[in-house]
């Protein structure tokens, strides 16, 4: 005679599958606990804006894994949570850094130890990242980076890191790669004046332009760096006319390109080309403050609008994301999105919650282009865990938005050289 447990289940599973044959589909397995995982992200403070766009590109990014669009065509995008963990769903958990270095690490911490994640993903401020990624590694918790691109990130021998995105020396050879073409051209470009935030994404990508200006036997003619508290850069500005450079490259945050534009308007100065390394510049709110002044300004990016239109599946989450949060999807939204794709991924692969068995999916996950909103060959890690596969463009503002201008066989504007008059 069968026990009550036995019984019990005898029936259940005869319900299970009378209910089956009964509507013709299969019966879907139940899901166990949700996986978490942390998210990064500057949601107060100077840096907000591009906090809000990071946060609603990993947002959506697990509302896709979870099954609230069933028709993206994008790895688990298809189904309703992570197949290989019984369809678990991804809860995403958000903490607030403010742009404070003891508090990006303080936050992992917190929610290593509080909300139970087994994986970290976001960061954008590479100052914070660092230390961030450093405490994640002290706790062995997988740390997946879209949106920092300091290129000692992935320098550090951490076994636990991982970038997703470009680093600033990849983005780095593209600029570089333009301005030798320029030079071909008979454009000068050899004196460079950089102006660089005084923290580890501002040094790094300095170091990194003395690294490559031999590329177009240049000479950096100024190196002038900006406070992390500067508010005011008349004396910067002034530094830039007073060097005469023929480009001006920046790694500057949103206050600081603003200031540094409102400087260049009091002295009635544009330089020939500005071209910056994200940051600031690249934040949207750069552009809604004053269009007209922002005219001109070139900066790299890894994502394009432009380029996802050629792309079905990267038009369709940049359809969903505006529909979504009533914005256009930019570059910080769809490298943060990518990042928890990508976390997303390898926490499937892996079959298992467990943060060792997340570190090893991602040392040996391959994701080919086709199967990223980016335009970019694909995700796959080198030994210091930099994707190899990540790609960076340059794009230009035009009449009030950024335009891919580089590279040209791909571009959809003109590149206006100097920037003053669109010659």
């Amino acid at each position: 005679m069968p026990r009550p447990a036995t019984r019990t289940a005898v029936l259940l599973c005869a319900a299970l599958f009378l209910a089956s044959a009964c509507t013709g589909e299969p019966a879907v397995p139940p899901s166990r606990a949700p996986v978490n995982i942390g998210f990064l992200a500057p949601l107060s403070g100077p840096g907000v804006s591009v906090g809000t766009d990071t946060r609603r590109g990993a947002e959506l990014a697990v509302q896709i894994v979870n099954g609230q669009y069933p028709s993206m065509a994008l790895p688990l995008g298809r189904g309703s949570g992570l197949p290989r963990l019984d369809n678990a769903k991804i809860r995403l958990i958000a903490a607030d850094t403010s742009g404070s270095v003891s508090r990006g690490a303080t936050e992992v911490a917190h929610l290593v130890r509080t909300q139970h994640v087994v994986a970290m993903a976001g960061g954008y401020e590479s100052a914070v990242t660092e230390a961030a990624s450093a405490r994640s590694e002290d706790l062995r918790i997988p740390f997946v980076n879209g949106g920092s691109s300091a290129s000692s990130l992935t320098e550090r021998g951490l076994d636990w890191f991982f970038r997703t995105g470009p680093s600033d020396l990849s983005y780095g050879r593209v600029v570089f790669s333009l301005l030798k073409e320029r030079q071909s051209k008979g454009t000068s470009v050899k004196r460079i004046a950089v102006l660089h935030t005084d923290d580890q994404y501002g040094n790094d990508g300095s170091a990194m332009i003395e690294r490559l200006v031999s590329h177009i036997d240049g000479n950096v003619v100024a190196d002038i760096k900006v406070g992390a508290q500067s508010s005011d850069l008349s004396s910067h500005a002034h530094a830039v006319t007073a060097s005469n450079a023929d480009v001006v490259l920046t790694f500057l945050y949103t206050s600081q390109a603003l200031a540094l534009r409102d400087a260049f308007d009091r002295l009635a100065y544009q330089p020939p080309a500005l071209i910056a390394f994200g940051g600031g510049h690249a934040d949207p709110a750069f552009i809604r403050r004053d269009p007209s002044a922002a005219e001109g300004v070139c900066s790299r990016f890894a994502w394009s609008a432009d380029l996802a239109e050629r792309n079905p599946t990267a038009r369709a989450v940049a359809d969903l994301y505006r529909e979504t949060y009533d914005a256009p999807m930019n570059d910080d939204a769809a490298r943060a999105f990518t990042a928890v794709m990508t976390l997303a991924q390898a926490i499937n692969e892996a079959g298992s919650p467990t943060p060792a068995d997340i570190r090893s999916a991602l040392v040996n996950i391959d994701v080919p282009g086709r199967d990223t909103i980016m335009p970019w060959d694909g995700v796959k890690f080198d030994d210091n865990h930099q994707n190899i596969g990540a790609r960076g463009i340059v794009e230009q503002v035009h009449n009030g938005r950024y335009r891919l201008v580089y590279p040209f066989d791909v571009a959809r504007a003109r590149l206006r050289w100097p920037m003053a008059d669109g010659g």
